[in-house]
């Protein structure tokens, strides 16, 4: 509803976005502080190494703060504003603001609250739209919210008021049947502790809303599908207890073999007759390369004619491998099922506690695929040997809402190790986890690793759709050793939130390439040890996005610290520490505009005497020169970032950095700071860092 200026509570500070860009120089609110982030000072370059060496899924633990104890409201529409709470963070939508809007002035406050707090101007999208976030919320908290419009001379056009719930930090959900399954029970059992089902499908066959259905230690080779739906806190759940395991393979295969024939024209050649058309095939426990065809893999070239020395293919009933030793040596594990779990247009379904392996008949292999399916929790699986992680998808008019994924381990070793090249537009290429579903999805607190890309959210072929990806977050997300891109949205993408996310060993850290609507906010991420680029911008990206506070670091040879590939435009910087080898920034084919960058440091180590910035194809020496000619970065600085220890992935402020009280205030963002004024990068002195 729209209310009289008469009756606010609080006077603020007119606040104009650049219309333009569809952003504003700051933006404010309460920061997150350390207690909902995943924070371990422990271990190090050494301890890392290990455990990408032996592949042991991490022990999670996670913040367990639950917040305040409103119910979530789900969307709220006042007139013309519309909020879209999640647990952490709300969406703001004005869809017809006032004519002759310019700016807008946002601040929000708990139910009864005294003092309001500042936040973050809302973005200017296409159709004449305004649409903003408010970051660092408490989970199960009402909260009241206006939004004055403004003209370019700061006069209050009109005032939008609501209020909105956020969630819970986990949905609550009531037990109040147990079905029991165990691998190798009797046929006909009816799911008692004393006679259970020896199938998960049997289990879930027989669930319905409250069922817990407990899977007992065992391998299960099967794929499950879901009948029914569960109800709001009624779930049906499936819950693996330890060494429960679910594997798609062909059981005969992984444990004679094949009868292998070494081919007489060259002896790193063999095959077998074989009659299935698997997309996937791991050998020993690790991805096995798929050649393009048997031409390739007798040549031992991979896609784009790259040396690859071993893998396998599928050709006229025959599998052939290429092994630098006796294939007869190794166990196959070679998928008969397509997905371990297949959730299709059902709702509050909770799978929590299976290690999930060896899916992937197909070309497109996953631990779980959520299908039009909402509501749904999908938490604590340790999910290995597989293209696909988990797969959350709506199409032609469907909904996929309102997912939970937290808390899982998902790998594919070797595919990130494996030449980029031979990789991408191939079969290999996957992510761990795909957002290609509706609104309010959650992907927060897993661990992910030797993957090609690690997060993706909405669509390359559906890239208008503002439905797909709409208001997800992505938070709190540990990676390492990814192929390609770490963080990856695609498309509309409309208000979605990537914070507190950690992607180390990537080629690029986050990629925009493009985004058609927005906004997206790239909040407090680390991205280090890239051979790409930290931010990869291509492809006429132009809906806006928001870069704060974000550290890459990259110690790579003749490496950039942000490198373009393509045009984009309406992207705000502020506050990040950007460090590399060769320029700190280059752009040298393309004419970029509508870019507002300042309050960074771009930091390059190189030494040969080279310019340190190019922009549009011209080189600039200095930052100052820089500015000068673009008014690009007349605030920043090219100090040395000062970081802790980037080689023991410490990549927190060192005593002394010139980092420390150098950002900028961003309403919306960084309120909460501990010293004079806050960090550069994405953490305040003396916060913990993110670890495996």
């Amino acid at each position: 509803m729209r209310i009289d200026r008469a009756t606010r509570c609080m006077t603020l500070a007119t606040l104009v976005a650049a219309w333009g860009a569809g952003c504003s120089d700051s933006g404010g609110g309460e920061d997150a502080g350390a207690d909902e982030s995943l924070r371990d000072t422990d271990g190090g370059a050494d301890a890392d190494a290990d455990a990408r060496e032996d592949g042991t899924a991490p022990d999670i633990v996670v913040p367990d703060d639950g917040g305040g104890e409103a119910d979530g409201t789900g969307p709220r529409t006042c007139d013309e504003l519309v909020l879209y709470p999640t647990i952490h963070a709300m969406g703001l939508h004005i869809n017809a603001p006032p004519a002759g809007t310019t700016g807008t002035a946002v601040r929000y406050r708990e139910i009864a609250a005294g003092a309001w707090t500042e936040g973050h101007p809302l973005a200017a999208v296409t159709g004449g739209r305004l649409k903003g976030s408010l970051l660092w919320l408490a989970p199960a908290t009402e909260y009241e919210v206006e939004v004055d419009a403004r003209d370019a001379g700061g006069a209050v056009l009109a005032t939008y008021a609501c209020s909105a719930a956020t969630d819970p930090l986990r949905p609550p959900t009531a037990v109040e049947r147990t079905l029991h399954v165990q691998a190798g029970a009797a046929a006909g059992g009816d799911g008692s502790e004393t006679a259970p089902f020896a199938a998960i499908q049997d289990g879930v066959n027989a669930a319905g809303p409250g069922d817990q259905v407990l899977v007992h230690p065992g391998i299960y080779r099967e794929t499950v599908e879901f009948p029914r739906s569960g109800e709001p806190g009624r779930f049906i759940q499936v819950l693996g207890q330890d060494g429960a395991i679910v594997d798609g393979s062909d059981a005969e295969i992984e444990r004679v073999g094949f009868p292998w024939v070494t081919d007489a024209a060259d002896p790193l050649v063999s095959s077998a007759p074989f009659t299935g058309t698997p997309g996937y095939l791991a050998r020993d426990g690790r991805r096995f390369y798929r050649y393009n065809d048997l031409a390739g893999l007798r040549a031992g070239l991979g896609d784009d004619d790259v040396p690859i020395d071993e893998g396998w293919v599928v050709q006229g009933g025959t599998i052939w491998t290429r092994s630098l030793d006796c294939p007869c040596g190794h166990v196959y594990h070679v998928p008969v099922h397509e997905e371990a779990f297949y959730l299709s247009q059902v709702e509050y379904v909770w799978v929590e506690g299976f290690e999930i392996r060896y899916f992937g008949s197909g070309d497109y292999g996953k631990a779980f695929y959520l299908r039009d399916a909402s509501h749904c929790v999908i938490r604590r699986n340790h999910i290995h040997g597989l293209p696909s992680g988990v797969i959350v998808l709506a199409r032609e008019g469907t909904v996929a809402d309102r997912n939970l994924i937290e808390e899982n381990w998902i790998a594919d070793p070797p595919v990130a190790e494996w030449p980029w090249d031979a990789v991408k537009g191939t079969s290999h290429e996957n992510s761990a986890i795909n957002i290609g579903g509706g609104a309010g999805n959650l992907v927060r607190y897993n661990r992910i690793e030797n993957v090609f890309n690690g997060v993706y959210t909405g669509d390359w072929d559906a890239q208008l759709d503002e439905t797909l990806a709409f208001e997800t977050d992505v938070y709190e997300n540990v990676m390492r050793t990814i192929g390609d891109d770490g963080l990856e949205p695609e498309g509309a993408n409309v208000n979605v939130r990537f914070w507190r996310n950690a992607c180390d060993y990537v080629h690029s850290g986050l990629s925009l390439a493009p985004i058609t609507v927005g906004p997206v906010w790239i909040v407090r991420n680390r991205f280090t040890h890239y051979t790409g680029t930290g931010f990869k911008v291509s492809l006429d990206s132009s809906g806006p996005c928001f870069l704060y506070h974000n550290t890459c670091w990259t110690d790579i040879a003749d490496q950039n610290g942000m490198d373009v590939s393509g045009p984009y435009t309406n992207m705000v910087f502020r506050n990040n520490i950007i460090r590399g080898t060769r320029y700190a920034y280059e752009d040298s084919s393309y004419t970029i505009v509508g870019v507002d960058m300042d309050h960074d440091d771009w930091y390059t180590t190189r030494t040969d005497g080279g310019p340190h910035f190019k922009w549009n194809n011209v080189r600039y020496d200095t930052m100052a020169e820089w500015c000068a000619a673009t008014g690009l970065e007349c605030h920043g600085t090219e100090a040395d970032p000062g970081l802790i220890d980037p080689p023991a992935l410490l990549f927190g402020l060192g005593g002394g950095s010139a980092n420390i009280d150098a950002a900028v205030p961003l309403p919306g963002i960084n309120a909460a700071f501990a010293g004079a004024a806050p960090d550069r990068g994405y953490l305040e002195l003396g916060e913990g860092e993110p670890s495996w």
